[in-house]
């Protein structure tokens, strides 16, 4: 037979104490002395007492579980992956639950009875999805800024992505380049992001007298169209790179090389977004490391900061990125970060 689980019933009469004693002094509430609520505690540590976090989520009204809900065509790229594993770590430590929230017409809006809280990753302002979220009366996170018609989120936390491509815009030319081109995602994925990014280049190329040159594709990456967009930009007489989509410049390397281009000595690349891959490559990629799972997390706890009423929504949370300089803009040394 198994060994029966100690209950807070087995804690109360150890301690001498009432149940609903007990059961304030583990959960931090209650009027009581530090004693008391002292000497309760190790009762409980020395019968090794494990609290009912269903029970304690039905007495509080809660259901212990945040949504995350990132758009469908990215859900599976590095970067949202390790944003979700952040954000479920640190919500265990609050011993909340992460579930994910797929966009499959009502199921949405069904979910969100079943969270307490929502994190909602590069809202678009066109997708309905969002929208219903958002005007579910569910405490919200918008990573990145919602500019849509919707009712906004509780929260923003975001990256200063405008002041980021700049510096990453200036490392480009420092490595070089007098026409640098852009690779940035087309209207599909209207994320605040990818807005910053491209109105960012345009507002850098105007200030330096250049025709900006862009290409948009698929943020999912097409590789056939990829390989157009940036045969495409060189044969316009670009001399330097910089992709947005996640895993763009890594495909963009292959093909500057097939070109005969020898990137890093002499035509300056570098990606808005950082992985593995680009750390790995060679040459190693330039990039702008978010610390996705670092971004994650600080989410996760933005959210949960709203729910035991420590923020007072709406609130605005910055996130910091990094600009990496690697071989393939001459392995420049420095960094440059934005809160």
């Amino acid at each position: 037979m198994t060994e029966r689980a100690v209950t807070i019933l087995d804690v109360a009469e150890r301690a001498g104490v009432s149940k609903t004693t007990a059961s304030d002094a583990l959960s931090g509430v209650g009027r009581m002395s530090d004693a008391t609520r002292a000497r309760i505690v190790e009762v409980a540590s020395g019968l090794g007492y494990i609290p009912n976090s269903a029970a304690r989520h039905l007495r509080s009204g809660s259901v212990g579980a945040i949504g995350l809900y990132i758009p469908a065509r990215v859900m599976s790229m590095s970067f949202y992956m390790e944003f979700a594993f952040g954000a479920a770590e640190q919500a265990q430590t609050s011993d909340l639950d992460l579930t994910l929230l797929v966009a499959t017409s009502r199921s949405v809006q069904v979910r969100t009875r079943r969270v307490d809280g929502l994190i909602v990753v590069d809202p678009l302002p066109e997708d309905p999805a969002v929208a219903r979220l958002f005007q579910s009366g569910v405490p919200a996170v918008a990573v990145g800024r919602y500019e849509g018609t919707a009712a906004v989120a509780s929260a923003v936390l975001e990256v200063d992505h405008t002041a980021m491509a700049w510096h990453l815009l200036d490392h480009v030319a420092s490595a070089g380049s007098r026409q640098p081109g852009l690779i940035a995602p087309d209207t599909d994925f209207d994320s605040s992001w990818a807005r910053q990014i491209k109105t960012a280049y345009r507002d850098w190329c105007l200030a330096r007298g250049i025709q900006p040159r862009i290409r948009e594709v698929t943020v999912d990456i097409d590789p056939v169209q990829l390989d157009t967009a940036v045969e495409s930009l060189v044969e316009d007489g670009v001399d330097g790179l910089v992709c947005a989509p996640d895993g763009s410049a890594l495909r963009a390397l292959t093909t500057l090389q097939s070109l005969g281009l020898t990137v890093g000595a002499d035509f300056p690349l570098a990606s808005c977004v950082a992985g593995r891959g680009t750390e790995l490559s060679v040459p190693a990629i330039t990039a702008i490391e978010l610390h996705p799972h670092d971004y994650g997390a600080a989410a996760a706890r933005l959210l949960t900061d709203m729910l035991t009423g420590e923020v007072t929504p709406p609130t605005h949370r910055s996130h910091t990125a990094v600009l990496v300089p690697r071989a393939s803009t001459g392995g420049r040394v420095g960094k440059f970060e934005r809160r």
